[in-house]
């Protein structure tokens, strides 16, 4: 297991709720109705950071990673974390802002960037390649945190967002014998790069984890168990909704203490020997 501070409290954050998926819902018309359920109101007063599960191999390689900050040791969720640029407190025409595993190509070297990449959040809008979904909603202006994203973009030293990116490539696609890097304190560069710029606004995003080790399941537990933590000292608990159909068929014997039985041989093997 990861060394990480455990929430004092065992009671869930009222505020950070489940909300079902309506029909063919798009993940962005979901976003509009939860924030609008959420009733927190715009971008002066917050700031919106959305979770996604996908279904794809590389997000299970990232979801499965996420399982040593989990006591029950299933794999997470969730395999990406973005912020969400509000253009007039609607999600019509957002962006998402991260730090891609996959980084594009285009005139903006990501060198040049640290990585940091902007893109219509519609681009996360189909919900069978991310199934999983939650908008977590921190008390920060948005325009505060945006002037930090720019400080993060020109500040590689500060955290090298990059160096994050190459590690967790090399262990999704099992190069070089890469262990799990949150094991080496390398958390997914996307959080990372949330967990840092929320810092520089005076918020700390993930209280249990250290912050260059940061990854959605850990966003993910604040928002369920450290509200009190939060409001105490920023003067209002993070709020939010969720939904999370997507899981592995893990199934486990009803008595731990009953051997699972050994599968019986089919009549062609017996028949061979």
């Amino acid at each position: 297991m990861l060394r990480q501070a455990r929430s004092g409290s065992t009671e869930e954050n009222v505020h950070f709720t489940e909300f079902e998926r309506e029909g063919r819902e798009t993940n962005t018309q979901w976003g509009a109705r939860a924030v609008a359920h959420m009733k927190t109101g715009g971008s002066n007063d917050w700031t919106y950071i959305v979770l996604l599960g996908g279904s794809d191999s590389m997000s299970f390689r990232v979801r499965v990673a996420q399982s040593h900050l989990r006591s029950d040791m299933l794999p997470s969720y969730w395999s990406q974390a973005l912020l969400v640029e509000l253009t007039g407190d609607s999600v019509a025409n957002a962006n998402a802002i991260h730090v891609p595993l996959l980084q594009p190509d285009g005139p903006e070297f990501a060198a040049r960037t640290n990585g940091v990449v902007v893109q219509p959040l519609s681009d996360f809008d189909d919900p069978v390649r991310f199934p999983n979904i939650a908008v977590v909603a921190i008390p920060v202006a948005q325009s505060l945190i945006l002037k930090c994203v720019e400080s993060f973009r020109r500040s590689r030293p500060t955290l090298d967002a990059l160096e994050h990116v190459v590690r967790w490539l090399a262990f999704a696609w099992g190069a070089a014998r890469t262990p799990n890097p949150l094991h080496e304190n390398y958390g997914l560069p996307s959080s990372c790069m949330l967990e840092t710029v929320c810092a520089a606004a005076n918020f700390d995003l993930t209280p249990g984890l250290e912050s260059r080790a940061s990854c959605p399941e850990a966003i993910w537990a604040t928002a369920r168990y450290w509200q009190k933590y939060i409001e105490k000292f920023s003067g209002r608990a993070p709020a939010g909704r969720y939904w999370r159909p997507h899981r592995y068929p893990i199934t486990e014997p009803d008595d731990a203490t009953t051997p699972r039985q050994p599968a019986r041989k089919s009549t062609r093997t017996a028949k061979r020997k």
